[in-house]
């Protein structure tokens, strides 16, 4: 998971406050690869509730977009603004941030600045969601973290969308290591949790999802000029942001 600069993947293949009652609920993990309402305890923004692996990665982004909405309208700044695609499994989506043919396919998550988009492969949410990749990842092939259940999942959308958000403050100009970006965006999708968690929207299990989540992905390869960071330091990154709740906290990994 990461942000990827046009025409170049970085590391996709590698990794093999909504408004009113309308809020987005999260519930124990469903057996392996289910995606129902029932296992979700999901209500979406529209009040419905998702029942694919589509539908939940919009819901969640949805949610993820409204918590950043009022942080940046806090901020006197306007609505950020990204565009989002969901790749079907076995298909492929054109990206700015593609491959060799301009395509990325079942191993896409990731943020592509160059055509403002976040990009995850349903079949890729799905094998984290119900397991599938528990100890495929780089932090999980080495013992480190799992994957598997909803919150899993909207960790990595939180992530994501992150990147998003630096792109929208424009620290990608800094020109600073991909640890560095990759720790904020873990961060701040931790500041996104705490707003759930204040919300009475997290049930037991979530927070160790996202935290077992982070090490899954974390690698060793300190040096790759792509390496996001070792299964501890995104794992702690994330709970920096949990901990504090507040974006400013995450500026300290742009320091250097």
């Amino acid at each position: 998971m990461t942000f990827l600069r046009p025409r170049l993947l970085v590391a996709v293949a590698a990794l093999a406050a909504a408004a009113g009652a309308a809020a987005l609920h999260f519930g124990s993990s469903a057996q392996a690869g289910e995606v129902s309402s029932s296992a979700h305890d999901l209500i979406a923004q529209d009040g419905s509730q998702p029942q694919t692996m589509e539908q939940f990665l919009t819901a969640v982004t949805q949610d993820v977009d409204s918590y950043w909405t009022q942080v940046f309208a806090d901020q006197g700044l306007g609505e950020p603004r990204v565009a989002y695609k969901w790749i079907p499994a076995g298909q492929t989506a054109a990206s700015a941030c593609g491959d060799d043919s301009g395509t990325l396919g079942d191993s896409a998550a990731a943020y592509c600045p160059g055509d403002d988009t976040i990009y995850i492969s349903e079949k890729f949410a799905t094998d984290i969601y119900d397991g599938a990749l528990d100890h495929a990842l780089p932090g999980s092939s080495q013992g480190y973290g799992k994957t598997m259940g909803d919150f899993a999942v909207a960790y990595i959308v939180a992530h994501e969308y992150g990147h998003e958000i630096q792109d929208e403050l424009g620290v990608f100009d800094r020109g600073l290591p991909t640890m560095d970006y990759e720790l904020q965006a873990d961060c701040y999708a931790g500041t996104w949790a705490h707003s759930a968690y204040e919300e009475n929207r997290l049930e037991d299990g979530d927070v160790q999802e996202a935290i077992d989540a982070a090490l899954a992905v974390g690698d060793f390869d300190s040096s790759n000029p792509a390496h996001h960071g070792t299964p501890e330091q995104r794992a702690e990154a994330w709970q920096q942001g949990f901990d504090a709740g507040d974006p400013s906290a995450c500026n300290r990994y742009l320091q250097a």
